[in-house]
């Protein structure tokens, strides 16, 4: 499909593009109650997003109209997205967990983006109505009958690449309650060049398990894969049943965060330990590294076979992407001892959201050290993204040559800008494009590494300046004792600034070691 003039241009011509090209292909798997896969082909895909189209029609949504999404993950989560553009309209997807705890960041969204609709659930619907007030339509997506014939829809609306697609709401790093405007051209852009870049394939299977209202998984696992013609599987990281839909789909890719990758990671030692086998996984990592260290060979998916099929459901899983935080360069490395290649990326919401990532190489990732050498990198920018590095903080030059500083970001998929804030938006954009925050340093062979944000590098009194993020996380992650923690400037009884570390203990490893508080 060619940029610019292919047959997908805005968003909702997706799922007619698929329905007609392939209508019989899996395009989305859910679990059932019973604990298998229900099917949806790409035919009946569509057919269901017109039926739910056609109600938000009767209830007088058009061309243009803001509508809200508050709720959990789900297939209905995915057809109610999908009818919203084939109206024409903006989607707004709102956090579903906050709602009975943050009533008022839900308010917010719903009153900002003037939503003339919000979509939930059925059993939020009372809620929510006390929330958004009588002017709003309230649709409870369990009541749209999708298998119904679908009602009497207008035309498709003639969306061009620069309407507005969706509102984001993020508090991020930069400030509370913005509203990042997207647009379809932004969207599209950043799904385009991920599939080229991350070499999604027509076959894959690809999980969507993390929050669908994050600018993240939208993009990259709802978005993309009905774009490639890939499977996706409708999940959630938080349900009890998330390893047992691993398992059952068998997936060939899967996106997630840090957090996801440490709790599997921490399944499977917590997992071995029960068995009486944690000594067993442990000198097979040990034998792993020693022939990847003597030949450059990953011997770890055959060392680890019988893990693959027990998480993956067999051996058919490519590799996993990170994004949405740092990576430690450990836990990296600790999956390619295991043969799980752990890819890392970058973005933002403003950048719809991906700007740079790690290209999976099949031949690297076994045959070489590539991989362990570049352990902590996000890569390179995505074709047709710049990133300039800007105002380098710290006036030490960098070692080697190497470029450092704030990464500043202009391509198609920079934001709009902050929706109904021009003052915001004008103090993140910068003649070079986007300011991002993050600093970070480029290597000889062209690829980024994040070393910490600009607001919170800790200055010496030897004037010295430290991020934290480069300087201290990798050594501290490697303690086992230390679950979570902190780095922050502290101050001494003269007022100089020190580095100070608050750390929460695991304190299941150190009751092993004996230590009762």
């Amino acid at each position: 499909m060619r940029e610019g003039n292919g047959p997908i241009q805005p968003i909702a011509d997706i799922i007619p593009y698929r329905a007609k090209a392939t209508p019989e292909k899996v395009a989305l798997q859910e679990l059932a109650p019973d604990g298998d896969l229900d099917d949806t082909s790409f035919a009946e895909l569509k057919r269901q997003v017109d039926a739910f189209a056609a109600h938000l029609c009767e209830r007088g949504v058009s061309r243009g109209d803001t509508v809200a999404l508050v709720m959990s993950n789900s297939k209905r989560w995915v057809i109610a997205y999908h009818g919203i553009f084939r109206l024409g309209a903006v989607a707004v997807p709102v956090e579903h967990a906050v709602l009975h705890t943050q009533p008022d960041r839900v308010q917010y969204a719903l009153d900002h983006a003037e939503t003339r609709a919000v979509i939930c659930d059925a059993a939020d619907s009372a809620h929510l109505r006390e929330i958004a007030g009588s002017a709003r339509h309230i649709v409870p997506a369990q009541e749209v009958d999708v298998a119904a014939a679908p009602g009497e829809l207008p035309p498709q609306p003639d969306v061009t690449p620069d309407d507005l697609a969706q509102i984001l709401y993020t508090s991020g790093t930069t400030g509370p309650k913005k509203g990042v405007a997207l647009t379809h051209g932004n969207i599209m852009f950043n799904v385009r060049r991920c599939c080229e870049s991350l070499g999604i394939l027509d076959d894959d299977c690809l999980p969507a398990v993390l929050p669908y209202h994050h600018a993240f998984p939208l993009t990259t696992t709802i978005v993309l894969p009905a774009y490639a013609g890939t499977r996706m599987v409708v999940g959630d990281v938080r349900d009890r049943r998330f390893r047992d839909l691993l398992r059952r789909c068998r997936p060939t890719v899967i996106i997630g965060v840090p957090r996801v990758f440490e709790s599997m990671l921490a399944a499977v030692r917590s997992s071995a330990a029960r068995a009486g086998l944690l000594g067993r996984l442990e000198r097979a990592q040990s034998a792993s590294a020693l022939v990847k260290k003597l030949t450059g060979i990953n011997i770890g998916k055959v060392l680890f076979r019988r893990l693959h099929r027990e998480l993956f459901g067999g051996m058919q899983l490519r590799f996993c992407v990170s994004g949405g935080a740092r990576v430690s360069p450990r836990l990296l490395r600790q999956y390619f001892l295991l043969g799980i290649p752990l890819m890392q990326g970058w973005g933002m919401s403003e950048l719809s959201p991906v700007g740079a990532a790690q290209r999976f190489r099949r031949f690297r990732f076994y045959f070489t050290r590539h991989y362990e050498r570049k352990a902590g990198s996000i890569g390179r920018p995505l074709d047709g993204t710049r990133i300039a590095l800007v105002g380098e903080p710290q006036q030490v030059p960098p070692p080697d040559g190497q470029e450092r500083g704030e990464m500043v970001v202009s391509g198609p998929h920079v934001m709009r800008g902050y929706y109904k804030d021009p003052g915001r938006t004008a103090q993140q954009m910068a003649p070079l494009g986007l300011r991002s925050g993050d600093i970070a340093r480029r290597d000889k062979d062209g690829d980024l590494y994040v070393i910490g944000r600009s607001k919170h590098v800790i200055v010496l009194a030897s004037g010295k300046k430290v991020f934290p993020e480069d300087d201290l996380e990798e050594e501290l992650s490697q303690c086992a004792a230390i679950e979570e923690f902190a780095v922050r400037p502290i101050a001494d009884e003269e007022g100089a600034e020190k580095i100070g570390i608050i750390i929460r203990p695991n304190t299941d490893e150190l009751k092993q070691r004996g230590v009762a508080t």
